[in-house]
């Protein structure tokens, strides 16, 4: 791939948090914890990537796909009249749970039949990932060394496509020099593959994991490694995001959202994203702050400068 997977950073980012001293009480109280009480989840798309890159839109899973020349204009053209019907929907922040449930479901499973009858090969995919415009944000790479060499998981929790999403840091452990095989668990839908046609996936197992539907696919019993009374940092860029540990008993989580939504949602969105987030990340922002907040957790030295530049020296400090 002759690009770079990560994006430049983006002095655009703007840093909305609410209650300050209630983000430091959580911080002061899940490192008192401990490290080994400390689970990771995030989304993937427009959480951990980018949603615009200079100026034009950034690749998802999804539409990562979507090149022409590798999987032809009727594929291509069917996952975008798709999309422009449902992506509003997914956006909207005035559908309810049940509507916007009901919306996502359906539109799943008209990409899940498009993808079937295409049967993308690894090849293929390979192909189409390195000609896409998928960005992960400034300071993943960092994020993740340092999640690993503490002997943390990152649960990416995403209704995305699989093979896209593990070939995108496939690559990414390529350009920085990164091991992830001991630090990445994917809870994704289930691809299934015929092993005879280069990994073609030809169908999906259970559960369909979509935008909407997050915390059904995410409990002590499917992730026994998430135990009880532990603590939790999770990141999206959906409110619904925010639902997948409905279903997990636990102390503390810190909450870091990605606020991405169309102008026209856009105060709506944030009032919803402050009221619910103990973190708030504007104008499509970098990964930086997650990093500083795990760093001060687990005990690592911070970015001074970074930390005065945000006006987060008080909140991180330890």
């Amino acid at each position: 791939m002759d690009r770079d997977i990560v994006a430049e950073f983006n002095p655009k980012e703007e840093i909305f948090i609410k209650n300050p001293e209630e983000l430091r009480r959580k911080i002061l109280a899940i490192r008192a914890d401990g490290k080994e009480k400390l689970n990771i989840l995030s989304d993937y798309d427009s959480t951990l990537t980018r949603r615009f890159y200079k100026d034009q839109p950034a690749d998802h899973s999804f539409n990562a796909l979507e090149k022409a020349e590798i999987v032809g204009s009727e594929f291509v053209d069917a996952c975008r009249k798709a999309r422009a019907k449902y992506l509003p929907m997914e956006l909207d922040p005035s559908l309810s749970k049940e509507e916007k449930q009901k919306h996502m479901d359906e539109w799943w499973s008209i990409v899940q039949s498009l993808i079937v009858r295409l049967g993308p090969t690894k090849t293929m995919i390979r192909r189409a990932v390195a000609m896409s415009r998928l960005y992960f944000r400034h300071k993943c790479p960092e994020l993740l060394k340092t999640l690993g060499e503490a002997g943390l998981k990152l649960h990416v929790v995403s209704a995305g496509i699989t093979g896209v999403v593990a070939e995108s840091f496939d690559i990414l452990q390529t350009q920085r020099g990164l091991n992830l095989d001991s630090t990445l668990v994917y809870v994704m839908t289930p691809e299934i593959h015929d092993a005879a046609r280069d990994n073609a996936v030809i169908g999906f197992g259970k559960p369909t994991v979509t935008s909407a539907n997050k915390h059904l696919c995410v409990d002590h019993k499917r992730y026994p490694e998430i135990h009880e009374n532990t603590n939790a940092i999770l990141m999206g860029d959906l409110i619904e995001d925010y639902l997948i540990v409905k279903n997990l008993k636990l102390k503390e989580v810190i909450g870091i959202g990605f606020l991405n939504v169309p102008g026209e949602y856009k105060a709506e969105a944030l009032d919803k994203f402050t009221s619910a987030l103990d973190i708030v990340i504007g104008h499509d922002g970098n990964l930086a702050c997650a990093l500083e907040v795990v760093k001060s957790i687990i005990g690592l030295p911070l970015d001074e400068e970074w930390l005065k530049e945000a006006k987060l020296t008080e909140v991180l400090k330890y």
